[in-house]
Protein backbone atom coordinates (compact mmCIF):
# COMPACT_ATOMS: atom_id res chain seq x y z
CA UNK A 1 0.00 0.00 0.00
CA UNK A 2 2.89 2.38 0.78
CA UNK A 3 4.23 2.09 -2.80
CA UNK A 4 0.80 3.01 -4.14
CA UNK A 5 0.57 6.03 -1.82
CA UNK A 6 4.05 7.18 -2.83
CA UNK A 7 3.16 6.81 -6.51
CA UNK A 8 -0.14 8.62 -5.93
CA UNK A 9 1.67 11.56 -4.29
CA UNK A 10 4.17 11.76 -7.15
CA UNK A 11 1.39 11.66 -9.77
CA UNK A 12 -0.52 14.37 -7.93
CA UNK A 13 2.62 16.54 -8.00
CA UNK A 14 3.13 15.75 -11.69
CA UNK A 15 -0.48 16.74 -12.41
CA UNK A 16 -0.01 20.04 -10.59
CA UNK A 17 3.24 20.79 -12.42
CA UNK A 18 1.69 19.85 -15.76
CA UNK A 19 -1.19 22.27 -15.15
CA UNK A 20 1.26 25.00 -14.14
CA UNK A 21 3.34 24.36 -17.27
CA UNK A 22 0.26 24.68 -19.51
CA UNK A 23 -0.64 27.99 -17.84
CA UNK A 24 2.90 29.31 -18.26
CA UNK A 25 3.03 28.20 -21.91
CA UNK A 26 -0.12 30.22 -22.60
CA UNK A 27 1.47 33.26 -20.96
CA UNK A 28 4.65 32.78 -23.02
CA UNK A 29 2.61 32.59 -26.23
CA UNK A 30 0.86 35.84 -25.30
CA UNK A 31 4.26 37.52 -24.77
CA UNK A 32 5.45 36.23 -28.16
CA UNK A 33 2.31 37.60 -29.79
CA UNK A 34 2.88 41.05 -28.28
CA UNK A 35 6.57 40.99 -29.28
CA UNK A 36 5.69 39.99 -32.86
CA UNK A 37 3.10 42.76 -33.07
CA UNK A 38 5.69 45.29 -31.92
CA UNK A 39 8.30 44.08 -34.43
CA UNK A 40 5.73 44.16 -37.24
CA UNK A 41 4.50 47.63 -36.31
CA UNK A 42 8.05 49.02 -36.16
CA UNK A 43 9.14 47.02 -39.23
CA UNK A 44 12.06 45.51 -37.30
CA UNK A 45 13.65 42.11 -36.89
CA UNK A 46 15.83 43.09 -33.92
CA UNK A 47 15.34 45.59 -31.13
CA UNK A 48 17.33 46.29 -27.97
CA UNK A 49 16.08 47.63 -24.70
CA UNK A 50 18.14 48.56 -21.67
CA UNK A 51 18.08 44.94 -20.49
CA UNK A 52 17.15 42.73 -23.45
CA UNK A 53 17.66 42.08 -27.13
CA UNK A 54 14.67 40.72 -29.06
CA UNK A 55 15.40 39.09 -32.41
CA UNK A 56 13.25 37.43 -35.01
CA UNK A 57 14.51 35.11 -37.70
CA UNK A 58 12.62 33.07 -40.21
CA UNK A 59 13.40 29.40 -40.53
CA UNK A 60 12.15 27.01 -43.14
CA UNK A 61 11.65 23.32 -42.68
CA UNK A 62 11.15 20.83 -45.47
CA UNK A 63 9.30 17.63 -44.86
CA UNK A 64 7.41 14.94 -46.70
CA UNK A 65 4.29 13.09 -45.82
CA UNK A 66 3.80 9.37 -46.19
CA UNK A 67 0.62 10.08 -48.16
CA UNK A 68 2.64 12.07 -50.73
CA UNK A 69 5.13 9.30 -51.54
CA UNK A 70 4.98 6.05 -53.41
CA UNK A 71 4.94 3.16 -50.95
CA UNK A 72 8.26 1.68 -52.13
CA UNK A 73 10.09 5.01 -51.66
CA UNK A 74 8.63 5.42 -48.16
CA UNK A 75 9.63 1.90 -47.17
CA UNK A 76 13.15 2.34 -48.54
CA UNK A 77 13.96 5.75 -47.01
CA UNK A 78 11.78 6.28 -43.98
CA UNK A 79 13.28 6.05 -40.52
CA UNK A 80 11.64 4.69 -37.42
CA UNK A 81 12.35 5.56 -33.86
CA UNK A 82 10.79 4.17 -30.74
CA UNK A 83 10.41 5.91 -27.43
CA UNK A 84 8.40 5.61 -24.27
CA UNK A 85 5.42 7.85 -23.65
CA UNK A 86 4.16 8.21 -20.10
CA UNK A 87 0.57 9.31 -19.60
CA UNK A 88 -1.69 9.54 -16.62
CA UNK A 89 -5.11 10.85 -15.72
CA UNK A 90 -7.03 11.40 -12.55
CA UNK A 91 -9.35 8.51 -11.71
CA UNK A 92 -11.31 10.21 -8.93
CA UNK A 93 -12.31 13.77 -8.20
CA UNK A 94 -9.89 15.97 -6.23
CA UNK A 95 -9.69 14.94 -2.61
Amino acid sequence: MEKTNTLDRMLKKWESLKNEKEKLEKEIEECKKIATKYLNKENLDTVKTENYKLSRRRTTRSYISKENLPKDIWEKYSSRSSYDVLTFRRLVANR
